[in-house]
Parts: C-alpha cells; sequence; structure tokens
C-alpha cells in the first residue's frame, strides 16, 4: 500500500487560492483510482483525496465494496454480557466471523440505539403535520428501520400512516440494501424511499419547503470530504495540506 506524504504550502490566513486547482475544477481531472492510488505526479488536496478514495463511482470504498457496512444477523443480547471485557470479546468474535470492515453503533446496538432516536423524535415534534424524516447515509438501512418501526408500534397510527421516511444515499448498492432491510416490514415500503444521490450537492434537493423535518445524519460527518490546514507553532503561517506521492511509494 502506498504511503502519503503530506506536503505543506504556505497560507495567508486565513485561506489563499491554491496554486493547483481541485480536480473538481478541472477541464481534465486524471483518472481516479482506489485508495492511495488515485494520486498522480501532481500532488492534491486532502478534500479531493477523500472524496475519490470513498465516492469515485467506479473506485471508491463505497462503491467497490458493496459489503463495506456490516449487517447482524440478529441483536446483541447484552444482558447476557458480564462487563466491558465480555462485550470487547464478543464484538472482536462478531467481526472476525463476519469479516467485515465495521459495524455502525445503529448495527451493534440494534433496535435501540434506533429507538432512541425515535423516542427523541416523538417527544419533541408536532404532530399536527406529517412527520418528514430525512437520513443522509443510511448504511445497510438498519437505523430506518428501527425508527419505522418504533413509530408503528408506539405513535398514534395517524403519525404512523402519514409519516414520510426519505434516504439520501450516494452509494447504489447501499441504497439497495436499504430497501431490503426496510421492506422486511411491508407496511414501511409506502411510506420509505431512497434517493441515490450526493446529499452535499445543493442541486439535488430542489426547491426549499416550508414544511418542518427531521434530518439525521450518523456517521456522516466523519466522512465528509474536508480540507486540512496546518500551522507549526502560535506564530508560523497557517499552511494548507497537499498530498503527493513519495518516490516509489
Amino acid at each position: 500500500m502506498a504511503s502519503r506524504l503530506l506536503c505543506s504550502k504556505n497560507l495567508t490566513f486565513p485561506f489563499r487560492t491554491p496554486r493547483v486547482s481541485s480536480f473538481e475544477r478541472s477541464n481534465h481531472p486524471p483518472p481516479a483510482f482506489f485508495s492511495t492510488h488515485i494520486i498522480g505526479d501532481t500532488p492534491i488536496l486532502v478534500r479531493d483525496f477523500i472524496r475519490w478514495a470513498l465516492y469515485d463511482a467506479k473506485h471508491g470504498y463505497f462503491f467497490q465494496r458493496s459489503e463495506s457496512v456490516g449487517v447482524l444477523d440478529k441483536s446483541i443480547k447484552f444482558n447476557q454480557l458480564q462487563g466491558r471485557k465480555a462485550y470487547m470479546q464478543h464484538l472482536d468474535k462478531i467481526y472476525k466471523q463476519n469479516d467485515m470492515s465495521w459495524f455502525t453503533p445503529a448495527e451493534l446496538f440494534k433496535p435501540w440505539y434506533a429507538h432512541g432516536i425515535a423516542e427523541a423524535i416523538m417527544r419533541t415534534t408536532n404532530l399536527s403535520v406529517p412527520l418528514k424524516i430525512y437520513e443522509i447515509g443510511g448504511g445497510s438501512g438498519t437505523c430506518a428501520k428501527g425508527i419505522m418501526d418504533y413509530i408503528l408500534l408506539n405513535a398514534p397510527s395517524r403519525v404512523y400512516e402519514n409519516m414520510t421516511y426519505i434516504s439520501v444515499e450516494i452509494s447504489a448498492s447501499l441504497a439497495k440494501k436499504q430497501l431490503e432491510t426496510v421492506g422486511e416490514v411491508q407496511s414501511h415500503l409506502s411510506k420509505f424511499r431512497v434517493e441515490c444521490r450526493d446529499a452535499a450537492d445543493q442541486n439535488g434537493w430542489g426547491d426549499v419547503e416550508q414544511q418542518p423535518c427531521w434530518v439525521i445524519m450518523l456517521e456522516v460527518l466523519d466522512n465528509l470530504p474536508h480540507d486540512l490546514i496546518y500551522s507549526e507553532n502560535q506564530v508560523s503561517p497557517w499552511m494548507e495540506v497537499w498530498v503527493e506521492k513519495q518516490q516509489d511509494r
């Protein structure tokens, strides 16, 4: 696996126009490859490295690995675990058995994690208007199903019957998985839909709606493309961080 060299360039506080334009603005972007193979002869901004490593339609992590988000066959029986050590051992066993990169908290603590979110929504929402929920990056759909299960069982029937749950998911394979997960309860499907698009693209949202809604973003903020700036100490100039190849690595 290729290593990365963080190449810092002087940055006039607070920001300056980069000497090398980011690829999203380039007329001739170089081909993107999975992970560290993204980087060609020209250094790229950290935001571009993250964006293509995770979200490139052909080679990105969430596209290349359709099973990147793990799904448990059944809930963990926490009342049968003797403390934190037993939980960590059980978690280690789960990862080895499933050969997964990671499980989300909504998956590990299902259905309680999603039920807690649903309870918070029900306590504070205005029930005089139809309930509308957006989830950004819904993963396997476990959170969506858990929330809808809870509302079906605990909310007034009119709330469940009139609700809308919209998942905005950039990965086509995960969007399909969400429909399968939520569809385990047939009545959920008429209230649930997946929009396979980039939630960060403002054009995908259309016109502003005045109706109140809930927006859920679990495991999203740490996966968003972002810039990285650095200063050696309090008097040194700010620098922007770039990623470049280092000889044969």
